[in-house]
C-alpha cells in the first residue's frame, strides 16, 4: 500500500480550504461534465492492414453516466465509441449499424477493437506524443501526458486551492512533483490510481493517468 505524507505546501492548501462548504462542492461537481480534448497520434488497421497512420484528436466525456470518446483523424474521418462505460463501448457505421468495441487502456495509449462484419478493425490512440504542434501551446516541452481520468476533469481550469479539501475526502496521497516548461507536473495517488495533475499560472491545465511506477516510493 502507498502511504506519503502531504507535504507541507499541500497541508496548508488544505486548511485554508476548510472553509468551503461540502455541499456546495458536491452541487459544483454535480454539474459539471467531465470533458477532456487532447491531440494524439493514430493508427486505424483493417484485417491486419494500416489504413492510416497519422496525426488526430481524440475527446473523451462522461456525462450522466455515459462514457464517450470521440476520435478525429486530420482527413476529417470521425469514429464515436460510446457506453455505460470503457468495458461496455460500441460504435455505429454511416449506415447506424452498432459493433461491440473492446477497449484496451495502455497508459498513454488507448486502443479499440472491434468487427462490423465484413472486416476486423484496431484503432490505436497515442495521447501526448504527436508530432505536430499542439493548438493549445502544449508541444515542444517533452512531456507526454496519459488518458484523462474522466471523474477528476471536473478540476481542469480550476485552481489547486479549490481542491484540497475534496483530496482530503477522496484520501488522495501526494506522492511527487516535477517542474517543466509547461508548468508543475504533481504526481499523486486518487482511489489507488496513479494520477499526474498538470498545474500552470496556478491552474489545473490537466489531469491523466500516470504510470504506476511514478507513484511507487
Amino acid at each position: 500500500m502507498l502511504r506519503s505524507p502531504i507535504t507541507p505546501a499541500l497541508a496548508l492548501v488544505c486548511l485554508a480550504t476548510l472553509t468551503i462548504p461540502a455541499q456546495a462542492q458536491a452541487q459544483s461537481q454535480s454539474q459539471s461534465q467531465a470533458v477532456a480534448k487532447s491531440d494524439a497520434e493514430c493508427r486505424l488497421s483493417k484485417n491486419g492492414e494500416t489504413v492510416y497512420n497519422d496525426d488526430c484528436t481524440v475527446k473523451e466525456k462522461a456525462v450522466e453516466g455515459r462514457e464517450t470518446f470521440v476520435v478525429k483523424f486530420d482527413n476529417g474521418k470521425i469514429f464515436r465509441f460510446s457506453g455505460p462505460n470503457r468495458q461496455n463501448l460500441r460504435i455505429e457505421d454511416d449506415f447506424a449499424n452498432a459493433s461491440n468495441v473492446l477497449f484496451e487502456d495502455k497508459g498513454a495509449k488507448g486502443v479499440f477493437s472491434w468487427n462490423d462484419g465484413n472486416s476486423t478493425d484496431k484503432l490505436v490512440v497515442k495521447t501526448g506524443a504527436s508530432s505536430s504542434g499542439s493548438k493549445d501551446g502544449n508541444s515542444g516541452g517533452g512531456l507526454v501526458l496519459g488518458p484523462p481520468v474522466p471523474d477528476l476533469q471536473y478540476l481542469v481550469g480550476k485552481s489547486p486551492v479549490s481542491a484540497a479539501l475534496g483530496f482530503v475526502i477522496r484520501g488522495t496521497k501526494y506522492v511527487s512533483e516535477t517542474q517543466g516548461p509547461q508548468g508543475t507536473l504533481t504526481d499523486m495517488v486518487d482511489k489507488k490510481r496513479c494520477v499526474a495533475f498538470l498545474i500552470s499560472n496556478n491552474i489545473y491545465k490537466a489531469i491523466t493517468f500516470a504510470d504506476d511506477s511514478k507513484c511507487q516510493r
